[in-house]
């Protein structure tokens, strides 16, 4: 239930007002304990209900609707426990007793269950009935597994509780049917009273856990800025239904990688900060998507890979079971697109592309793919140890300025100079190039008329995501290596590592590319900061540690426009002369800076 607290205290950490999409103010939670007269009256009248029929328990004649009041009893304001409390309480866990089977169990897998739940909750002693429950769960492990709990009750409301949804308002519909049966009581259905009651009191819970976890402490660490937001609302008006389009001819077209890229950014909102209509909207988006996968499992119909990735990534985040085979589609795509042996007997691990992916099918291999691609594979549920991984080892090695893993020389073609090629080898500093022997950065030339390419910033990032994502330690030198490029060349300013003879320009291509890979990057190795050396006063070397989160949330804070929006303005190669992009960008940044 942790992570649904996380979720839903995103709620209240970055204003104590919600306004509604009219402007006018929305509804605010109630604190502290609600439906407490509901509670008191509904046990009241359930109750009455079983001393004029003369029932045994309270639920009557039923051990599952005994069993789940007395859960409900047991967890709502009044802590009702037996012995020694109400003897209704007492009679009713007696009736349970007696309908107890030789094997253990108290009926079917649910209501044994249910039972389990009460004789776990409502003793004192934990011990109490300890033989009894762990004979039951030794029944229910052999008849029917896991079966519903009071726990998750209280998880399926704080799962929907939302910008302008609250737990006095997920109780409502029980609150109306208890006002009905009091006005008749002979009308009432003693299992749905005892449902309920259930409701009522796991949004006594629910509240209860949302009072606690507006602390100082954990809501900072669950922010949603003002900028964030005004990002989102900026967002949410450029989508219809969910979807984004590109622009061409004159012409608007649904997009499936811009439409993976702004669900993803209206994603980072927390789930529980969002109203209805957000969220409705965003599944709207996500089931387009899903209703355009191609028969191969890819998505879109330019650059595939680029394109699946992303979309992956989306409904990745949406976590709904109903997107569990088109992820299993895509990731078949994706492991297809593998420069190996696998998808081509032509090559072998001697190959300058072995292991990498390109932007589809055929494609040459980069970096840049790469990365995404991973991450899309993990997020599909393909395990660590999958030997598509291990292959992709040999490409990164390849990537990397570092003579102790890098086999690779040989002629590739220069980026920038069309008809040249140059005669490249590794260097020795701990980066990464684009894909082996090429970089965008430019190169050092030796005196032997070799060349070697430049490491620089964003595929610097993407290879120590992409170590991570194969499952590389911490320790291992690779990644040291690495962590010491980013560390001997940090900085927000541009996207560093290029040659200072291209000029100036060049040093803000792919920046806010930059911010997002770097964001990932140094949340899923686990990097809490960056350990840069600067010089005192002095002149004197010392360590500075960086909080990177810190530093990159108030970075894209000061450069954010007026609008909400984030753009490239300096630089606008790789499309990053659309805002659109780069605040889908900055937003996926934004998130991992928690």
């Amino acid at each position: 239930m942790r992570n649904l607290l996380f979720a839903a205290i995103g709620l209240f950490a970055f204003s104590p007002l919600v306004l509604s999409a009219q402007g006018h103010e929305a509804p605010q939670r109630k604190k502290g304990t609600i439906w407490k007269s509901e509670v008191d009256e509904l046990v009241d009248l359930l109750t009455d209900t079983a001393r004029a029929k003369g029932s045994p328990a309270i639920g009557g004649d039923s051990v599952l609707a005994t069993a789940k009041i007395l859960a409900a009893m047991a967890k709502c304001h009044r802590r009702y426990y037996v012995p020694n409390d109400t003897p209704v309480a007492t009679r009713s866990l007696e009736f349970l007793f007696r309908q107890r089977k030789q094997d253990g169990s108290f009926g079917d897998a649910e209501t044994t269950a249910w039972v389990v739940e009460t004789l776990t909750l409502l003793p004192i002693d934990g011990q109490q009935f300890a033989t009894e429950v762990e004979q039951a769960q030794k029944w229910l492990e052999a008849h029917g597994g896991a079966q519903p709990s009071f726990g998750q009750h209280v998880a399926k409301v704080l799962e929907q509780v939302r910008a302008d949804v609250f737990p006095q308002h997920l109780g409502a519909d029980a609150g109306k049917q208890v006002a009905a049966w009091l006005v008749a009581p002979s009308s009432i259905d003693v299992p749905a009273g005892a449902d309920a009651l259930l409701q009522l009191v796991a949004c006594q819970q629910a509240n209860k856990a949302l009072d606690k976890a507006q602390d100082p402490q954990v809501a900072a660490a669950a922010a949603w800025s003002p900028g964030q937001q005004k990002a989102f609302a900026w967002l949410m008006g450029q989508q219809k239904d969910g979807v984004f389009s590109v622009a061409m001819g004159g012409k608007s077209f649904p997009d499936p990688a811009l439409t993976g890229f702004g669900l993803m950014a209206l994603q980072s909102k927390p789930k529980a900060a969002r109203s209805a209509d957000e969220q409705a909207t965003i599944e709207k988006g996500l089931r387009w998507l899903l209703g355009n996968q191609n028969e191969d499992g890819t998505f879109g119909e330019r650059v595939p890979n680029y394109t699946t990735c992303v979309v992956v990534g989306a409904l990745h985040k949406w976590g709904d079971p109903v997107t569990k085979d088109a992820l299993k589609k895509a990731q078949r795509a994706i492991l297809a697109f593998q420069n190996s042996e696998s998808s081509s007997p032509s090559y072998s691990s001697g190959d300058r592309d072995y292991g990498s992916i390109g932007y589809g099918s055929s494609q040459r291999g980069d970096l840049s793919n790469l990365h995404f691609s991973l991450d899309a594979l993990r997020q599909s549920g393909l395990p660590a140890d999958h030997e598509a991984f291990q292959k992709a080892l040999v490409f990164l090695q390849r990537t990397q300025n570092l003579k102790s893993v890098n086999d690779f020389k040989g002629k590739v073609p220069d980026p920038d100079r069309e008809g040249v090629v140059l005669d490249a080898r590794p260097g020795d500093d701990g980066g990464a190039a684009y894909y082996p022997g090429n970089s965008n950065a430019g190169y050092i030339v030796q005196p032997d008329g070799t060349s070697i390419p430049r490491s620089y910033g964003s595929m610097t990032y993407a290879l120590l995501k992409s170590y991570t994502l194969a499952g590389v330690k911490g320790d291992d030198p690779r990644v040291q290596a690495a962590v010491n490029w980013i560390q001997n060349n940090w900085t927000l300013a541009v996207n560093p590592g290029t040659d200072p003879a291209m000029g100036e320009k060049p040093r803000y291509a792919g920046l806010f590319y930059y911010y997002m890979v770097l964001a990932q990057a140094l949340d899923v190795a686990k990097v809490a900061t960056v350990n840069v050396s600067t010089k005192d006063d002095k002149g004197e070397a010392k360590v500075t540690a960086i909080d990177w989160k810190k530093a990159l949330r108030s970075h894209l804070e000061s450069i954010q426009q007026p609008d909400g929006t984030w753009l490239n303005d300096k630089n606008d190669r790789w499309m990053e002369g659309m805002s659109l992009l780069c605040t889908c960008y900055a937003m996926t940044a934004l998130e991992r800076c928690q």
